[in-house]
């Protein structure tokens, strides 16, 4: 998940340049968005009442509890956490655009890299963290996840009338904050393990459930400017069920939409 933060940096930075260029230009229609697909008539109108957006968000991410702190029994560098997903934003006034009700469907990955040449082993269907036994490059735990976020957004964007009289809420250079949560369900979970066996290179990659808790809900909120803002979200149920690890996931970095 580390190289993926510069690149999110760089997509920053060019949609800041491609906003400023935009600006400057005289805007003739208003934008095609995903709710265009199923209703004909919905670019023709001179405002909606919800708009659509595609997310990417990206960063760290770590399992907290029993004493576990950031960076002790998973590295900081290597943990991390990719979301793409689709945002729709409903405004709960029909006269401005102060607040907005935000929801959508997205895909999450969540990977752990574990220390001290350990892995995840699951025996009489309890999970625990135990010796590898050897020395290992690498120690991953690997979980793809369905989740619905859904947010409270405060902030209003700016209101943009095009040349053919059609006006749009855009989230140009406006600060924005939301607080909610999520819901889902684990789709799969992997452990990877990459080490050396007599001079030769070996990845082994075992798909299992490891008796982790399926259903998911937690916290999320985020802030910023713009198309780009800071994210963190806090599971609320434990990773594992009937486990004496009674961790939960934090993640935390920059979203894109």
């Amino acid at each position: 998940m580390k190289p993926l933060l510069p690149l999110f940096v760089v997509l920053a930075c060019s949609l800041s340049f491609a906003q400023k260029v935009e600006k400057t230009k005289e805007l003739e229609k208003a934008p095609i968005d995903f709710l265009g697909l199923f209703d004909s008539d919905r670019r023709e109108k001179e405002l909606t009442k919800t708009s659509t957006n595609l997310v990417l968000a990206a960063g760290f991410n770590q399992a907290l509890g029993d004493g576990n702190g950031i960076g002790d029994a998973y590295r900081f560098w290597g943990s991390g956490t990719f979301e793409i997903g689709l945002e729709f934003a409903t405004r709960l006034h029909p006269a401005n655009d102060q607040i907005r009700f935000n929801y959508g469907l997205a895909m999450r990955m969540s990977n752990l890299h574990i220390n001290d040449n350990k892995e995840f082993s699951t025996i009489d269907n309890v999970t625990t963290l135990e010796p590898i036994g050897f020395d290992v490059d690498r120690s991953t735990f690997t979980q793809i996840n369905i989740v619905a976020p859904f947010h409270l957004e405060f902030g209003p964007r700016n209101l943009q009338t095009y040349k053919d009289g059609i006006k749009r809420y855009r989230n140009d250079d406006a600060f924005v904050f939301g607080i909610g949560g999520y819901l889902g369900f684990v789709s799969t979970s992997s452990q990877a393990l990459k080490f050396d066996r007599e001079g030769r290179g070996v990845t082994q990659t075992i798909t299992n459930d490891y008796e982790v808790n399926n259903f998911l809900y937690g916290l999320s909120a985020y802030a910023g400017w713009g198309h780009l803002q800071l994210f963190a979200t806090y599971g609320l149920n434990d990773i594992f069920k009937d486990s004496s690890l009674q961790e939960r996931m934090l993640s935390f970095g920059i979203r894109i939409r």
